[in-house]
């Protein structure tokens, strides 16, 4: 896991827990879908209908993925990291929703 600044247009999902943990989604590129094994229907009518179906099968492989990496790192969180954190969150709000809004604020 590295803290670095990610190539621009890197999409970064953060643990919500705030551990410090992230996962980096690359910018689309040939390249990627290459890496995601991604090939067009052969079922597609036409070249537009072919690139579509790269593009949705990119997505939903990225997604799966994605979905895989976050849940693999939540299991690493114990029950109670989740319920400070939401404890933490309740609080939060509650003091937000107690705080008077300023006039610039209510203009914005």
């Amino acid at each position: 896991m590295s803290i670095k600044t990610p190539v621009s247009g890197t999409t970064r999902y953060l643990c919500p827990l705030e551990c410090g943990w992230h996962h980096d989604v690359p910018p689309p590129s040939l390249d990627r879908i290459a890496e995601l094994h991604v090939t067009a229907d052969p079922a597609a009518r036409d070249l537009r209908e072919a690139i579509g179906s790269v593009a949705t099968q990119a997505l939903l492989r990225e997604a799966e993925q994605t979905e895989a990496a976050l849940r693999e790192h939540l299991a690493t969180h114990a029950t109670e990291e989740f319920v400070r954190v939401i404890h933490d969150l309740r609080v939060e709000v509650a003091a937000l929703r107690e705080r008077p809004v300023s006039r610039e604020e209510k203009n914005a």
